[in-house]
């Protein structure tokens, strides 16, 4: 879904959540927005390719021009946090 087609979704409070999910392909953050019936939905650029940001930071503040909505973060790399 592109940028606008999200922030329809949400307005029509369709999508509930964000995802901001660690890629360890490129080292980035992709960002996926969870519908009512728990799909996920990826934010993606016009061409369908997946958007990626550098930073987590970077994400999160791209799901707040978006929505204000809930956010969970996914890091695979969870064991590193520690």
């Amino acid at each position: 879904m592109v940028l606008s087609e999200c922030k329809r979704l949400f307005a029509d409070q369709t999508l509930v959540e964000a995802r901001v999910i660690h890629d360890f392909l490129s080292s980035g953050w992709s960002i996926n927005f969870v519908d009512k019936l728990g799909n996920d939905n990826p934010l993606t650029d016009i061409y369908g390719i997946s958007c990626s940001y550098d930073s987590l930071e970077q994400a999160e503040e791209k799901v707040h021009q978006i929505a204000n909505c809930p956010i969970s973060i996914d890091n695979l790399f969870r064991f590193t946090d520690r």
